[in-house]
């Protein structure tokens, strides 16, 4: 299994992330999303990301959301263009005590579908990926 954590301190209030982070399916906020389709609605939600440049979306289904922890947990579907299997996600949020929020993005994956890709690889271009949507997060949340 190979993992991976990104952690970073938000400088906006914890509700104010959590309102952003729960939408599940509005990513208006990610400047890597053309457009989102969602479909269903709450637990078992599946949002597909249209990327620009991308034949297919990127599928992510909603596995549980706890408001009173916030936190949500979603798994990225194999497919499209996703080569990495059983790649699941947990995302958490806590206030920070100083105003702002510490966000947690927690990343598991067992391995890659496309041979020749090595699995550190991915690992680099989602950190990299994870951090700058944490600093979106945090430019929407001010918004809010």
């Amino acid at each position: 299994m190979h993992t991976f954590t990104v952690e970073k301190t938000l400088e906006a209030p914890l509700d104010k992330v959590w309102a952003v982070v729960s939408d599940f399916a509005n990513l208006d906020w990610f400047g890597g999303a053309e457009r989102v389709e969602a479909v269903g609605e709450g637990v078992g939600q599946v949002r597909r990301i249209f990327m620009p440049g991308m034949d297919a979306p990127v599928e992510e289904k909603l596995l549980a959301r706890d408001a009173q922890r916030h936190c949500v947990e979603y798994a990225v579907l194999e497919g499209g263009m996703n080569v990495m299997r059983d790649y699941r996600v947990a995302a958490s949020l806590s206030d920070n005590g100083a105003g702002g929020t510490l966000a947690r993005w927690e990343a598991a994956f067992s391995g890659v579908s496309v041979e020749g890709v090595d699995p550190q690889d991915m690992i680099d271009v989602m950190q990299g990926t994870y951090d700058g949507m944490l600093d979106a997060i945090a430019i929407e949340a001010l918004k809010r």
